[in-house]
């Protein structure tokens, strides 16, 4: 291969995003998310990014459950290497999320990141932690506090935003300035209000606001008592969606990205160039309880 050829090569990535629907039996998860990933090999993607809770069941729907903490493993553990043995056998690399039991024995939402040859890149555990009817997530997990940290495959940085943290700006401004290109979005949205009137609303905007690339895998099907959305997608830096699923289980989303749309997005909203972070300070220190402030 030539250079222009590799560089040309390195600036393109085909992504897949996995739709799946989680049952109580992990095994058939397990075949489900399987033959996912085979078919997005087929298609031709270099890296499959899996739902929340990839293999599980969306257990933080039903309330203090003591027994659902005996599904969290270690990582690496026996998910990781069912996962690393797949990434591998098809020659992808796969982004899945799975519930962490840290060695303090502390429990994370946590994704985790596996190359085409099945090794361990790193993880990026779930820094907010959502408490609404259907997400009783506060009882379940810690939240994280190992930063928002940005890996690379293939010449391409990117960040994971793990459902609840999608909604908060200074996520993916943290990605944004340590060089993301690409924002994996791995959730469990559910397909009642509010939640569905600003899913596609919510990232579009993100997109555009940050010149990137996201991703989101969403989970689809009956969980009761959540119904999920489904309509995983990925949206270009540009705000426009570049394919997406609709609200069926068991799919796959493939499309191939290109380094030169960031750049474009990039010089038509030149939000980067114009920050003002010497402006910003009050904001990140900023209380409810803080008063009203007067110059």
């Amino acid at each position: 291969m030539t250079r222009a050829a590799g560089t040309r090569r390195m600036s393109l990535m085909k992504i897949s995003v996995a739709q799946i629907y989680g049952t109580s039996d992990v095994k058939a998860n397990q075949a489900d998310a399987a033959r996912l990933v085979e078919s997005a090999a087929q298609e031709g993607a270099e890296l499959v990014v899996l739902p929340e809770m990839s293999i599980l069941e969306f257990f933080p729907r039903l309330p203090h459950r003591y027994d659902y903490f005996d599904l969290a493993e270690p990582i690496p553990g026996p998910t990781f290497d069912w996962f690393s043995a797949l990434a591998h056998l098809h020659g992808v690399h796969i982004v899945y999320n799975h519930y962490e039991r840290s060695p303090e024995h502390l429990h994370f939402d946590t994704s985790v990141v596996v190359d085409r040859d099945g090794l361990l890149i790193g993880k990026q555990r779930m820094m907010h932690i959502a408490e609404e009817p259907g997400y009783n997530e506060k009882f379940y997990y810690t939240p994280g506090w190992d930063s928002y940290r940005v890996f690379e495959l293939d010449g391409w940085r990117f960040g994971i935003a793990i459902c609840y943290d999608r909604h908060f700006p200074e996520v993916f401004r943290s990605f944004i300035l340590q060089g993301a290109e690409l924002v994996l979005v791995p959730t469990a949205v559910a397909a009642s209000e509010p939640f569905a009137e600003v899913y596609e609303l919510e990232m579009r905007a993100a997109a555009v606001t940050h010149g990137v690339y996201i991703a989101m895998a969403n989970r689809a099907g009956s969980e009761p008592p959540l119904e999920f959305l489904g309509r995983s997608m990925i949206i270009d830096p540009l705000s426009r969606i570049s394919g997406a699923c609709d609200d069926n289980p068991s799919q796959v989303c493939t499309v191939e990205i290109a380094k030169e749309t960031v750049t474009k997005a990039r010089v038509l909203f030149p939000f980067l160039r114009d920050r003002r972070p010497e402006t910003y300070e009050r904001v990140s220190v900023f209380r409810c309880d803080s008063g009203t402030q007067r110059d």
